[in-house]
């Protein structure tokens, strides 16, 4: 009875080894899809935000005017930095801020809709971001299954609750700070997953 229970142990252990050998060609792919779509971000990012200035008329195209007329306060944008957090709780977090960021978009989106001045290369750069922006939710949701992880599907402040304000100049204030800040966190993202990359990588080459 003792040695059925015992190659029975063993049989668990070498069918978990297998699971996470077949597992680790599909976590660093995946890794590396996802930092190639956050220097895609961070490209788009910084693009969108100088549509979007330049898109606003003054003083918001205005070089000297427009970093002090975009500074206001907005609801549900992913705070915080990134640096210094065990690997998984920072992607659990920067799936929570994709997520939010996304939606953002979207209120951009609308927001421009309704002043009639959604650009076709301004709408062509979002669709685009957004599409990137939920590629990487999905990357993201493997690589913490692949490693067992729960993935927060619940956001604590979500920007589908915002409204976008009536006074048009607020609005255009609004659509700049959250453009603003997309731009910095992509930044961020993406030194952040050079990093897990990295690491990834080399853990790899160790293991081989």
């Amino acid at each position: 009875m003792e040695l059925g229970a015992g190659i029975l142990q063993i049989l668990v252990l070498l069918s978990l080894c297998c699971l996470n050998i077949s597992a680790a060609p599909i976590l660093n792919k995946t890794m590396t899809m996802s930092y190639q779509l956050a220097v895609e971000l961070n490209r788009s990012a910084s693009t969108l935000l100088d549509l979007y200035l330049s898109a606003q008329g003054f003083p918001f195209s205005n070089d000297n005017a427009k970093l002090d007329v975009c500074r206001v306060d907005v609801k549900c944008l992913p705070r915080g930095p990134l640096a210094d957090m065990e690997s998984n709780d920072m992607l659990r977090r920067i799936h929570t801020g994709v997520k939010q960021f996304d939606l953002h978009l979207k209120n951009v989106e609308d927001q421009q809709k309704n002043m009639n001045s959604l650009k076709k290369e301004m709408h062509d750069e979002l669709k685009n971001t957004r599409t990137q922006l939920i590629s990487l939710q999905s990357n993201l949701r493997l690589i913490l299954d692949i490693r067992g992880h729960h993935v927060p599907e619940e956001l604590e402040c979500s920007p589908e609750h915002i409204s976008i304000p009536n006074n048009l100049f607020k609005q255009k204030q609004q659509g700049c700070a959250i453009l603003r800040e997309f731009k910095r966190y992509m930044k961020q993202l993406l030194k952040r997953f050079l990093q897990l990359s990295r690491n990834a990588h080399g853990k790899a080459a160790v293991n081989s």
